[in-house]
């Protein structure tokens, strides 16, 4: 099979294009390779990355620099403060993207990589985190700074190239383009991160391009997986966050209840929420911190306790009302409040 997608060593050359047949059988193979990647052993592992990065020496771009205004994203306080007492969180650096030792293979990014990933809607963060019964999440919402641009590669079938040119540069950049869709479309395991290869690969060339300029790719745009593609995704490298988007809430919520059978076509949220949370507006930025009252620690203590005590919130069989959330307070399901709860 064939090496590259075009016999060139530099961009400055003349496009010296493969045939679209040859391009296609090696598209086709890497295909066949999908979903078993993280199964290789490491030697092939290696190959098969050189492999990749040698090919795709012509890569399909859906170019936007208008991106999303509005960015949602979900952090898992139980999974962050792993090993440490469970609170709220209070550090910017909690909300945004792993530190670079804890960066493994994701769905745009290599081991290393710092980028941060987001929803354009609630629902679809929900749909992307999955939180569980028990799980205090943190909710983050950004905002598109006035005027601001980012480079964007728009990974969806809208912006597939025209399959029906009949130039060969034509018919080789739509393989490129569904061949590419087809990899940001692979449902993968969470304890399988190296079946994100292909997609990592070809999201990590672009958005960490070792050639600084104007045009570089900065963020990827692409469907939800996990909502059945009826959701956005935003990924953006960590480091351009604040150069491009305001920071302008964070709340923290408390999950009870995961629901079956959401459509996800719709809206609807994956879990129930406690039908109470606390958020705040106010941050240090100078030096990374998120700010909260002197009551914050109070209200974590008593919706964690209405979380996961014995008198927790359930839901009640009430058809006129199905999103009714109700403390149960029966008898038999007394609350056992600890006197240094009973005292603040």
């Amino acid at each position: 099979m064939i090496e590259k997608v075009t016999n060139n060593k530099f961009n400055t050359e003349k496009l010296n294009l493969n045939p679209p047949d040859k391009v296609k059988e090696k598209l086709d193979y890497y295909r066949t390779l999908f979903n078993k990647t993280h199964d290789l052993p490491s030697e092939q592992f290696e190959e098969l990355t050189n492999s990749i990065k040698t090919f795709f020496n012509l890569k399909s771009v859906g170019f936007t620099d208008n991106p999303p205004t509005r960015l949602i994203r979900i952090s898992n306080n139980n999974r962050i403060l792993e090993g440490k007492e469970l609170s709220y969180l209070t550090d910017i650096s909690q909300i945004l993207a792993p530190p670079i030792k804890y960066c493994n293979f994701g769905r745009c990014n290599v081991p290393g990589q710092q980028v941060l990933y987001c929803s354009t809607t609630e629902a679809g963060a929900y749909w992307e985190t999955r939180p569980k019964n028990g799980d205090v999440i943190t909710l983050s919402q950004f905002e598109l700074k006035e005027g601001a641009k980012v480079n964007c590669n728009v990974v969806d079938h809208q912006n597939k190239v025209n399959q029906n040119g009949t130039h060969p540069l034509q018919i080789v950049g739509a393989m490129l383009s569904e061949f590419l869709i087809d990899a940001f479309s692979l449902e993968v395991s969470r304890d399988r991160p190296k079946d994100y290869l292909f997609s990592s690969l070809l999201a990590s060339e672009q958005l960490f391009y070792r050639v600084a300029t104007d045009n570089n790719i900065q963020a990827m745009i692409y469907p939800s997986v996990q909502k059945k593609k009826f959701g956005t995704n935003f990924a953006i490298k960590n480091e351009l966050i604040f150069e491009k988007y305001n920071l302008i809430g964070v709340e923290t919520r408390f999950i009870l209840d995961e629901f079956e059978n959401i459509n996800p076509q719709t809206e609807e949220l994956i879990t129930d929420n406690l039908i109470s949370s606390f958020a705040t507006e106010t941050f240090d930025f100078v030096n990374g911190k998120i700010l909260y009252n002197e009551d914050a620690k109070h209200l974590f203590k008593l919706s964690r306790r209405l979380q996961t005590g014995a008198g927790k919130q359930f839901r009640y069989d009430n058809p006129g009302n199905v999103k009714n959330l109700t403390f149960n307070v029966s008898a038999n399901r007394a609350a056992q409040w600890p006197e240094s709860f009973k005292s603040n």
